[in-house]
């Protein structure tokens, strides 16, 4: 029995050496391959063409080079195979997507319908569904020209803004490839992006809560120099795969409060009257119980929107004496009372926005297919027209 275990533990030996000098376990020559870490898709319509800019992981040449320099590559194409087959043809490089994570939707394409090119996305094998996609306000190959001080590669600057942890503020939104396919596919034929900007610094400077969903670079395009962030903070909503409005920074923390954990966000009141004089205040938002609750009969069709949130005061520019210094700080009524005014203007906006563009963003057709279905029928041509709905805001901090 030891003699036999030993053949074939030198018959495995013996395959492994084979495979390893022939041919490396099938590995791609590096030298000959493009990493690819974001895709940028433009679209043409005058000449009906996808343009399509590739983002491409360059590793250092030498030992004394400071900096890695990201490469792109373009090509177009009358689809998106086409276009992605080109870079290949062009180049004389392999396009490996296997790492890409990010994919610019340009302005141009957001006017048609998207899932033309994201269908391809959801079917290829050669790129991941948890891969983000975003909205460029202009072109979107525009975003990849962009460096910034910590990360030279721009698609990992944008990415940090779209992924951050419970410890940042939530008041951006994020979307794969797998979610977005979906929303199109669904009942409601909704979807939504995040619409990332370029702004130069200079005009954000008077604005501090810009840099909550932004990343500073500079712009290394050609022109003027200067420093840039990435400002995330609206989204774009789509119907039927093209986009048919927006949801304003607030409306998308709003938004966020309703779907997702808010722990640590912050929230900027202004003008707040605190012993008797106006102050704005900050609060940080601890826990908050957010609930969507659609009610269908044969006589009425509504939606309960609730947000019941515990949150701190943190911090105040009162040019007078007070107890901030103390790690116990009441909420005093009148924050409570304006975080409250906040919470509920917006999700009044938010119900009105899904009425004016038709997208239903807040999953509110899909629940009733699904927890009410017998009255579905009842309501799916005239779903908005007869949707009512009823807000409740209950904002508690410390006593």
């Amino acid at each position: 029995m030891k003699f036999t275990a030993v053949k074939f533990l030198l018959l495995g030996v013996f395959v492994v050496f084979i495979f390893f000098f022939t041919n490396d376990f099938g590995l791609i020559d590096v030298e000959k391959t493009a990493i690819i870490t974001a895709i940028a898709i433009d679209y043409d319509s005058e000449k009906n063409e996808y343009e399509v800019t590739t983002q491409i992981a360059v590793p250092e040449a030498t030992d004394t080079q400071t900096e890695n320099d990201k490469a792109q590559l373009s090509s177009t194409g009358g689809t998106m195979g086409e276009a992605i087959r080109s870079i290949g043809d062009k180049s004389g490089w392999f396009p490996n997507m296997q790492f890409c994570n990010l994919i610019i939707i340009g302005n141009e394409l957001s006017k048609t319908n998207t899932i033309k090119v994201m269908d391809y996305f959801s079917k290829t094998l050669r790129v991941q569904d948890s891969a983000l996609v975003i909205l460029a306000e202009d072109k979107a190959s525009d975003l990849l020209k962009i460096s910034t001080p910590l990360d030279n590669i721009s698609s990992f600057a944008i990415q940090k803004i779209l992924l951050k942890t419970d410890s940042f503020d939530n008041d951006i939104v994020s979307t794969d490839i797998k979610e977005f396919c979906e929303g199109y596919y669904s009942i409601n034929q909704s979807s939504y992006l995040p619409l990332v900007k370029k702004v130069s610094q200079n005009e954000q400077n008077s604005d501090s809560s810009s840099s909550s969903g932004g990343s500073s670079g500079s712009d290394k395009t050609g022109g003027a120099k200067g420093n840039y962030i990435f400002n995330a903070t609206t989204t774009a909503l789509f119907y039927k795969g093209e986009q048919v409005g927006e949801l304003t920074e607030s409306e998308t923390l709003t938004f966020n409060t309703l779907t997702k954990s808010i722990k640590g966000t912050t929230l900027q009141l202004k003008d707040v009257l605190i012993n008797g004089k106006e102050t704005n205040v900050l609060v940080t938002f601890h826990k908050s119980k957010p609930k969507i609750k659609l009610y269908a009969n044969e006589n009425q069709l509504k939606v309960l929107l609730e947000i019941d949130a515990y949150c701190k005061l943190v911090d105040q520019n009162a040019t007078y004496s007070d107890n901030t210094d103390s790690k116990n700080v009441p909420l005093p009524l009148s924050v409570k009372s304006k975080a409250e005014e906040f919470f509920r203007d917006n999700l009044i906006s938010l119900i009105q926005k899904e009425k004016l563009s038709g997208c239903d963003f807040l999953n509110l057709k899909n629940k009733l297919y699904h927890l009410n279905n017998k009255y579905y029928p009842l309501y799916k041509d005239n779903f908005f027209d007869k949707l009512e709905y009823e807000i409740k805001v209950n904002i508690t901090g410390q006593k």
